[in-house]
């Protein structure tokens, strides 16, 4: 089975020269399709990442968010290995 490992890289907003909560709306597409929306709210400037279970990936896996503040996100296909589970990177 595919897999979508979507990874948030940095998210804050900056208030009073301070980093805060922010909140980003991710949308994840395969192609021109969207599969998924994932609100996340938080603050991080280390990498944070949620699997996704796609089916089929049948065209190039993308991601596009709008945040209040700072946001650093990406999406990248993964195969599970069925017998081991492990990632094993397109």
């Amino acid at each position: 089975m595919s897999s979508i490992k979507l990874t948030v890289k940095r998210l804050y907003q900056l208030r009073d020269e301070r980093m805060v909560n922010a909140h980003a709306t991710a949308r994840v597409f395969i192609g021109d399709t969207l599969i998924a929306t994932e609100e996340i709210t938080g603050l991080t400037e280390s990498p944070v990442s949620k699997y996704l279970h796609a089916g089929e990936l049948t065209g190039a896996v993308r991601v596009e968010w709008d945040c209040d503040g700072v946001a650093d996100i990406s999406a990248a296909a993964l195969e599970r290995c069925p017998c081991c589970q492990h990632n094993e990177p397109e």
